[in-house]
């Protein structure tokens, strides 16, 4: 007896393919988990996933515009549910970029320049529309006085962006990892020209 193909809706199929492929990627890394692997996982027809994606990369290119997405609102989120002046939002802001834990999905790509440029880009640029806002606050109530609130949020999110590739190469302690990124929380407040005592 001949099995019943099960037909998806377009974009169930599609976000069945980038969650099968995001949980494969993470366990066992970018470059060892191949689309007949997806394929097989999801009990479908080989050519299926490339109905969708034309390559692996580009379906790596979705999870991280999913990943990014996702990063961003939590960060609004808690920027949200966070009462406070602007300078205590941003400075807890930071302090969830110290645990965040998207490291592991990035490990597996590392190797891969042009990857890692795509991943840092679109990761900064979804907090974009998060930290404008926050910094117009910051003017707002006196944490600091800054006269171009776009152009500081992006200068801040590109250098965050080289800040992360440096930290992809690196193999420090978490210790010593923690240990820059407060100091880049730094970086940031003189950039913002922060009126309120640390």
């Amino acid at each position: 007896m001949a099995k019943t193909r099960i037909t998806k809706p377009v974009e169930e199929r599609r976000q069945e393919i980038i969650d099968t492929a995001r949980t494969m990627f993470t366990e066992n890394g970018f470059d060892a988990t191949q689309m007949a692997d997806i394929s097989k996982k999801m009990n479908v027809a080989a050519g299926t996933v490339y109905h969708y994606f034309k390559s692996k990369t580009e379906l790596l290119y979705a999870v991280i515009d999913e990943l990014a997405d996702e990063s961003a609102k939590k960060k609004s989120l808690l920027l949200t549910e966070t009462k406070g002046s602007a300078f205590d939002r941003l400075k807890l802001t930071f302090a969830h970029f110290e645990n965040e834990a998207e490291g592991k999905l990035s490990d597996s790509f590392s190797d891969d320049p042009a990857i890692i440029q795509y991943y840092l880009t679109k990761l900064s640029n979804s907090f974009l529309s998060v930290l404008v806002p926050l910094i117009e606050q910051g003017n707002t109530d006196g944490s600091w006085n800054c006269e171009y609130p776009t152009e500081t949020a992006v200068f801040i999110l590109r250098g965050m962006a080289g800040v992360m590739a440096i930290e992809q190469k690196r193999n420090d302690s978490p210790a010593e990892k923690n240990k820059r990124i407060k100091a880049y929380t730094h970086f940031v407040l003189r950039i913002l020209d922060v009126v309120k005592s640390e």
